[in-house]
């Protein structure tokens, strides 16, 4: 049971690392995973004939949508509006969003351009202005990402190498006192730095996009109220950017008290008072010292 448990911060970095990459490669193809975005922006027709009624934007990229009306049930005549994904851009960790520009590109560049008033520049202002703070954050998920990855790595390199010498015990890792199992190896302090650094870089991320998903999204609907344009938050991306900094916040728990027992454990084996042979062998000296001093 202890060795499964001592396995546990591997498992959640693990899961940690496939969580940073869904958030990272999202919505690079129109089929991958296209409900994690970071927000969703609403046109409601601004922009001219035929422009994208949405946009999925997401860390490195964006997806042009369309709404359609469906009906559900012919009967009642009841209807639903679906959104449809066409085409999605290129990935670029220094990626910008232009509305202007994506709706463009999605009416085929037409020469005149969009037309005037059609589109508010203020719009496309917030989005440049959100560049800066959209880099920082995939920089960081970046780190976080390969940090946790790194994690896993010196875990099964300490492992390995624990079985490869398990033949010669004076290079063996250490382990805690009283265990054989090579799973039983304690934490490098490199391991918990990996940690460490995962934890920070997945957090700092986490409290951007939050930031992006209340603050920013408000202020697009509230500057775009007039023409019928607003935004949503996306909670898939939430769910999983947060999710992989508890899961790193656990493993880098674990690895500080696991390095904090094994220190106070060989502190206590090694640091152990005289044995009562010892403390025979002194009371034999003291009693001949006596004796002499007697005679």
């Amino acid at each position: 049971m202890s060795s499964l448990r001592s396995l546990l911060p591997v498992i959640g970095s693990f899961t940690a690392f496939l969580l940073g990459i869904l958030c990272l490669f999202a919505g690079s193809q129109r089929q991958f995973l296209p409900q994690g975005n970071l927000l969703t922006l609403y046109t409601s027709g601004a922009g001219g004939d035929g422009a994208p009624d949405f946009f999925t934007i997401y860390p490195m990229s964006y997806c042009v949508g369309y709404q359609e009306t469906c009906v559900i049930d012919e009967k009642t005549n009841t209807t639903t509006i679906q959104d449809r994904i066409t085409e999605c851009s290129d990935r670029s960790v220094l990626f910008e969003f232009n509305p202007g520009d994506a709706i463009q590109q999605a009416l085929g560049n037409p020469p005149t351009g969009l037309q005037p008033g059609s589109w508010p520049s203020c719009i496309t202002d917030d989005f440049h202005a959100l560049k800066p703070t959209n880099t920082t954050m995939v920089l960081f998920l970046i780190f976080g990402t390969v940090a946790a990855i790194v994690a896993i790595a010196l875990r099964i390199w300490m492992i390995a190498s624990a079985r490869a010498s398990r033949p010669d015990y004076a290079s063996q890792p250490p382990r805690y006192p009283g265990t054989g199992t090579e799973l039983e190896i304690p934490p490098t302090s490199v391991e918990f730095y990996a940690f460490l650094i995962s934890v920070f870089s997945f957090g700092i991320a986490a409290t951007i996009a939050s930031v992006i998903a209340q603050e920013f999204v408000d202020l697009i609907s509230e500057t775009g109220s007039e023409k019928g344009i607003s935004a949503v938050g996306g909670n898939t991306f939430q769910g999983m950017i947060w999710t992989a900094v508890v899961l790193q916040l656990l493993g880098t728990l674990h690895d500080y008290i696991a390095i904090v027992t094994y220190r106070r454990a060989i502190s206590e084996e090694y640091g152990s008072p005289s044995s009562p042979q010892g403390e025979q062998c002194s009371e034999q000296k003291r009693l001949v010292v006596v004796e002499e001093d007697d005679c």
